[in-house]
């Protein structure tokens, strides 16, 4: 078999890889500099479904605004064009991903990994006190994607790398690195930047597990790296491959905090996770 890379199992996906054209649109309006609230708030409203769900996730215990938002352009105003833009990515993905049909892992045990991880980023992000804590969230949430990409494209190989996690006794990704060639973060972050997202999101989930070159984006990638650590520890019953995670303790260096400094902050985290998945109507995905 010819050697695969990461791209060549997005350009397989064409369609599930295909960020949706409203949020195409969405992202042009954001990033003109001389777009306006009210192009933005017109361009959401012309999907009504995503409207509905954005007005749901803001007005979410979740958020916890203290007063009701009941216009998109309101939530414009309130919440920011690009903390809207990053949930209204967040809705569609969860919504192009929800329903991936595969043999290796539930899409409910996927998304709860996924939320748990995101809900941790925002928990670290606001201890460190950093100004975009949405970019966090999103990075924690949409970490593990290219697993599906792998699982819908390559199910053999993906099973060749599950077992030969199993049998060394090595983390996922380094038995995807040596079966596959490539492992399932790499994947992720070419789906990132097939989609042309922000180049910190894209660095936090290629090095989610090894931090890499810490020149680039070196907080978001230790955010993450640290969120899926400790989203491992608070659901071990979800992993697939029951491998304990070590976290890099430059990590814990780069964000500016002691290993047990989130402890604290972990107190309510599985209320927060289920206010985070329920605000993004995941239970309720067709």
């Amino acid at each position: 078999m010819a050697s695969l890379c990461p791209e060549d199992l997005i350009r397989q996906n064409v369609e599930l890889a295909s960020m949706p054209e409203i949020i195409v649109r969405l992202n042009q309006v954001v990033d003109d500099p001389y777009s306006t609230a009210k192009d933005i708030s017109d361009i959401i409203s012309e999907d009504p479904a995503l409207a509905a769900r954005l007005l749901r996730i803001v007005n979410s215990p979740f958020y916890g605004f203290p007063s009701q938002i009941d216009t998109i352009s309101l939530a414009v105003t309130i919440v920011g064009t690009q903390q809207l833009r990053l949930l209204a990515l967040a809705s569609s993905t969860i919504r192009q991903f929800a329903n991936l049909p595969n043999q290796f892992v539930t899409m409910e045990t996927f998304w709860r990994h996924s939320f748990s991880a995101a809900v941790v980023a925002r928990a670290i992000a606001k201890l460190t006190k950093e100004p975009d804590e949405e970019q966090y969230f999103i990075a924690g949430l949409l970490h593990d994607l290219g697993s599906l990409i792998i699982y819908s494209t390559i199910p053999t190989l993906a099973t060749e790398a599950i077992t030969h996690a199993r049998r060394k006794s090595i983390p996922i990704y380094q038995a995807e690195r040596a079966i596959i060639g490539f492992d399932h973060a790499m994947v992720g972050a070419a789906l990132l930047r097939h989609w042309n997202l922000p180049e910190p999101l894209t660095a936090a989930v290629a090095c989610h597990h090894e931090l890499g070159d810490t020149d680039i984006a070196p907080r978001h990638k230790a955010v993450a790296h640290l969120a899926n650590i400790v989203a491992n520890s608070l659901n071990p019953g979800l992993l697939l491959y029951r491998q304990e995670l070590i976290p890099d303790s430059e990590a814990w260096e780069l964000v500016g905090l002691e290993s047990g400094a989130i402890d604290e902050a972990l107190d309510d985290i599985e209320t927060e996770i289920n206010e985070a998945i329920s605000a993004f109507s995941l239970h309720s995905v067709a």
